[in-house]
Parts: structure tokens; sequence; C-alpha cells
């Protein structure tokens, strides 16, 4: 039961509520007893002042104090409060009816703050009392006016019980509020958590109905949808990876396997087993190349970033490296390589192997689609702070529509004439990878039957 998020919530709310109840009566039924008591002594304060005033008049016609007493006493009578009129000493000279001849015992303090202040209160044997001089002259005497606390207490028993039965209900209401107002916000994480369980690796093109997308939850249905649209993307591409490096080795393999039983099949001359063997040899370096080009590939989804050999690299001796390696591709092919390389010492902070590779990629591609006798250039500068590695050359280019996937894994603009050359459509792929995880980029502008531009930024150390 505690595993539900609504029940937890409920408890917590009314956990919150029962606390914040609890000291409300606290403080109510402590407010009350104040002023209870404080209306008490105003009202015995107020009887005192009356009976000490009649007292005053009947003193004046008497001029005998014990007498006076009895005259006001007999006159005015209080059913729930004691009146008692003392001498100045403190000593009762009357008492009202219903003290039945007993009197009340007030300290002898109380008569002399009274005298000092006009008046004070003594609470005595459970009575509340208020004492006040007879007159404001020499006059002796004193009026006090007595009532049982007990009358504060049947009413703070009143806001007792009502507190006991209120606090409770209350909590009660509440709760059951803040359960269903918790299962009415919380039924659309139950329906995405619903819709969620149904989403599998068939489906991942299904979303969450998202109602409102301004609010907590429909924000977080927003979030998951863009998961799930990423999930797929990267779902359809892994399988597309897969299928389209299940495609490139098979062809080499089936090569290797059907040249092998040719060979094989029956005794050949020395010439011929030459021929086989050379062929076997060139598609086993093909294959050698796709598996060691996938195994970088397969680097690409991690943090590259964190792993990454970084060292200081010099990128003139990179560029001037890469072109001495590249030099014997283009004699190979016919083609004139060219190398710029006369600006400052730049450095960059990375992998010194991995940007060698993607230099060489971008020239092997260039060597790759350039016609014999055409020019292929690689050039190093620095611009606003930045390095930037040009590749450029005059082959066939690439076509407008093609140009946006040049840089997808195993894509070719001519897949058979890739085929013939030894392409497997990942060279750039590679490239474009290596210059992300450096921080840098890298853009392709090309022309058909004039050739292409490769220019790679990197940020200089």
């Amino acid at each position: 039961m505690f595993d539900s998020v609504r029940t937890r919530l409920t408890l917590w709310y009314a956990s919150v509520l029962a606390l914040s109840l609890i000291a409300f009566a606290l403080v109510i039924y402590y407010a009350a007893g104040k002023i209870f008591h404080e209306r008490q002594d105003e009202s015995l304060r107020s009887t005192a002042q009356t009976v000490a005033s009649a007292y005053v008049e009947e003193f004046g016609e008497a001029h005998s104090l014990a007498k006076a007493g009895q005259i006001v006493l007999s006159e005015i009578t209080f059913p729930n409060r004691y009146v008692q009129l003392n001498d100045n000493e403190g000593k009762p000279i009357a008492s009202s009816a219903n003290l039945a001849g007993s009197t009340v015992a007030i300290p002898s303090s109380v008569f002399a703050d009274a005298r000092e202040k006009s008046f004070s209160y003594a609470t005595v044997n459970g009575l509340r009392v208020a004492v006040i001089p007879l007159s404001s002259d020499q006059t002796p005497g004193y009026a006090a006016v007595a009532e049982p606390l007990s009358a504060i207490e049947d009413g703070l028993r009143e806001v007792r019980r009502d507190l006991f039965a209120g606090v409770p209900l209350v909590l009660f209401l509440a709760s059951v509020g803040g359960y269903f107002l918790a299962r009415k916000s919380l039924a659309p994480i139950a329906s995405m958590n619903s819709q969620t369980q149904q989403i599998s690796a068939q489906n991942l093109s299904a979303r969450l109905d998202v109602t409102e997308s301004r609010d907590e939850l429909g924000r977080l249905g927003t979030t998951i949808n863009d998961l799930l649209a990423r999930l797929e993307n990267s779902f359809k591409e892994q399988q597309r990876f897969i299928a389209d490096a299940s495609h490139e080795l098979r062809t080499p393999l089936a090569v290797l396997r059907g040249e092998t039983e040719v060979a094989l099949g029956k005794v050949r001359t020395v010439e011929e087993y030459q021929q086989s063997l050379s062929l076997i040899q060139d598609e086993a370096e093909r294959l050698s190349r796709i598996v060691e080009d996938l195994f970088i590939l397969a680097r690409e989804p991690v943090d590259t970033r964190a792993v990454l050999h970084k060292e200081r690299v010099s990128l003139n001796d990179a560029v001037k490296d890469c072109a001495r390696a590249a030099q014997v591709l283009a004699i190979r092919k016919g083609v004139r390589l060219s190398l710029e390389n006369d600006s400052p010492a730049i450095l960059v902070n990375g992998d010194e192997e991995l940007i060698k590779r993607m230099i060489l990629n971008l020239l092997d591609n260039a060597v790759k689609y350039t016609p014999a006798g055409g020019e292929v250039s690689l050039e190093l500068s620095q611009e606003n702070g930045n390095a930037e590695i040009v590749v450029r050359d005059t082959g066939i280019g690439i076509p407008d529509s093609a140009q946006p996937r040049v840089f997808d894994r195993f894509f070719r603009v001519d897949k058979a004439r890739a085929r013939t050359i030894g392409g497997a459509g990942l060279g750039l792929s590679i490239a474009q990878w290596i210059a992300e995880v450096h921080s840098g980029s890298i853009a392709l502008t090309s022309t058909p039957n004039h050739g292409s531009t490769f220019t790679v930024v990197l940020p200089v150390k």
C-alpha cells in the first residue's frame, strides 16, 4: 500500500494538516483561556466597584461600617459570586448570604496592592477574587468579589470538546479530499505508465497522449515523447548500420570463399594460383579496412571525449605526414597532390592518431574520386582563433541531392563505382566523428564535375 505515490502523498498531506490543526487548536485553546480569564477579572472588578459605590452611599447615611455593609449586602445579591467587605486591616466585617457564614481568606499583600493600584486580583482556594478600596480617601475598608474558577473551566471544557470533535472531523474530510485530489492529479502519470508499458521495439513510433503541455506532467509527457523519438531514430540507425555492415562484409567474404573454392577445385598453374592469391589479398585488405572502420565507429556512441588520448598536437606536422602518406596514392592514380603549409605553428589539444586518420580519410576520398590528371590540394591556416584544414579536389563532385547524406555511414553516391575502388562509405562518417569529438566541425561544398572542398575547423590550443 505504501508503494503507491498517491497513498504516500495523502499520508504526508494528512500528517502536515494534523500538525497544523493541532497547533492551531492549541493556539485557539490558550487564547480562549486567556480571554476568559481577562473577562472574568474585568467582570469581578466591575462588580466590586458597584458594591463599593453602594457601600459609600449607605455609609454616608448610617455612619457605621458594619451596618452599611449589612444593608448593601442585603440589597445586592449575585447568585454565582461571593461578596465580602473587609476593614482597613483586612478583617471581614460583612459577607453575602451565599458564603453561609464563612469567609474568604485574602492575603494582606492583596489589600496593600489594591490600595496602591486601586485594584488587585488573587486566586484563593479555587476562587478568583477582585479587591478594590471602598473609596479613594482614607475611609477604611475593601470590597472583595469572588467567583469560582470552575466557571472558566466550564467554558474551556466546551472549547476542548468542540476542538476534540472538530479537529478529527476536519482532518478526516481533508484527508479524503486530499486522497481524491492526489488520485486525480496522478491519473495522467498512471496513464503514461500504462502507455509506456505497451511501447516496445516493435512500436517505438507510439507516443504518449499529452493533453496539457504547459503544466509539469505535460512537460514530463513531452520529454518522454522526445526521448522515444530519439530512441526510435537510434534504433532505426542501429538497424540500418547492422544491415549495411552485414552487406559490406558479405561481399568480400563471398569473394574470398568463391575464389578459394575455385583455386582448390583442381590443380592449377603457378600463375593462376598467384592471380587467385592476389585477388584474395585485395579482398582481405578491403575486409580489414571495413573491420577497422567499424571498430572506430563502435566507439562513437560512448563519451569518447573522456577516453581520448589527448595531447598537444602540431597540426603543421600532422598535415605534412598525411600529405607524404597520401602522395603514394596520388602518384599511383596519376593525380597531383599539393600542400600549402606556410602558417606559423598551430597547436591543438587532441588525439594525434585520430586527427591524422581524419585528414587521411579526406585525402583518400579526394584521390579516389579525382580522375587521372586532376589535382588535390591540402591547406592549413588559422582563422579567428581556429585552425582550418581544407582538402580540395578537381574530381567528379557530389550532386546537390546527395550532399546532405555524404557523412552518413555506408552512404555512397555511386555504389557500383565505389565498390570498384574499394570504398565502403565509412571514411567521411569517421572524419566527421573525429572532428566532433575534438569540439570541431567539418563542412562540404561541391559542384558536380568540378570538384569538392572539405573544410575542417578545430579549436586552437
